[in-house]
């Protein structure tokens, strides 16, 4: 049952987010189609849901993640990424590694590079290999990519290069 203290949050958060994507708008001078701005904000809901179920790293978070005693273990995260063995998505002026990419280890998985690969050959970006893993799909029965993973990459990597290769 929703409570009035339920109602009174939710109506907080309708006004805040009002206000946030009016001033955004506001300090755009062009015209913005409406297109956009609900693509802009379902790319960040998507990030939000992100890291909340699998975390969003910095490159020195995940350096660490994987084992880093660096003093810049951002280093390591950063030349995981150079080697395409991670993927990132841009948030502000940072990259964030989704955490669902590291094994129980800390390591990346290795389906993490051959995903990349035929993203790459396939015109597809970081972003869209991350919002494509994170979706849901009739290829796994209404479940994400992301959920079969770890147990099962080389289906995930079998329908990725379908899926992505498709032209509309």
């Amino acid at each position: 049952m929703t409570t009035v203290e339920d109602l009174t949050v939710a109506a907080r958060r309708v006004r805040e987010s009002a206000q946030a994507v009016g001033a955004a708008l506001s300090a755009v001078a062009v015209y913005t189609e409406p297109a956009i701005t609900r693509a802009v904000q379902a790319e960040h809901n998507l990030y939000a849901r992100i890291e909340a179920e699998f975390g969003m790293l910095t490159s020195t978070q995940a350096g660490e993640r994987m084992g880093s005693r660096s003093r810049a273990p951002r280093n390591l995260a950063t030349s995981a990424h150079r080697n395409k063995q991670l993927v990132a998505v841009r948030k502000g002026n940072y990259l964030a590694y989704p955490g669902f990419q590291f094994g129980p280890d800390g390591q990346p998985l290795p389906a993490i590079g051959r995903l990349r690969e035929i993203a790459e050959a396939n015109d597809w970006s970081e972003a869209g290999l991350v919002q494509w893993l994170c979706s849901p799909t009739t290829y796994f029965d209404g479940d994400r990519p992301v959920d079969n993973l770890a147990e099962d990459p080389d289906r995930v990597v079998a329908v990725a290069a379908d899926d992505l290769a498709i032209e509309w």
